[in-house]
């Protein structure tokens, strides 16, 4: 899934955590693949991942399938794609719950990254 923020790959980044920080997710860390390029003598367009998570949405899936856990925590990855702006991409939660074989009662917490996405500038 993926949609545009009308903010640099930056100023989404802050907007992203700052979001899901207030709905109650941890991050647990930003990664800068641009940042591991440059000090490799490579580039690439900037792009970095956000890891959050939460243990009380989080847990339940993983006792439910325990397989869950290569998938969580959850991520946003944020990337400048030449154009205005930058693009945020997650997992599919439809994708998710086929892979793992969950019910429709156990899919909202994996529609966080969506519902964060959604706020960055109003969308």
């Amino acid at each position: 899934m993926t949609r545009r923020s009308a903010r640099d790959v930056g100023e989404t980044v802050s907007a992203l955590r700052a979001e899901a920080e207030r709905v109650g997710a941890a991050v647990a860390a930003v990664v800068d693949h641009a940042a591991a390029a440059r000090k490799a003598g490579l580039t690439m367009p900037d792009t970095q991942v956000i890891i959050f998570g939460n243990p009380q949405a989080g847990t339940p899936l993983m006792q439910a399938r325990p397989e869950i856990a290569m998938d969580l925590p959850m991520r946003l990855k944020v990337r400048d794609d030449g154009q205005p702006g930058a693009l945020i991409t997650w997992q599919d939660p439809a994708y998710l719950a086929q892979r793992y074989g969950l019910g429709e009662d156990q899919l909202a917490p994996l529609h966080a990254p969506a519902k964060i996405a959604a706020t960055v500038d109003g969308h």
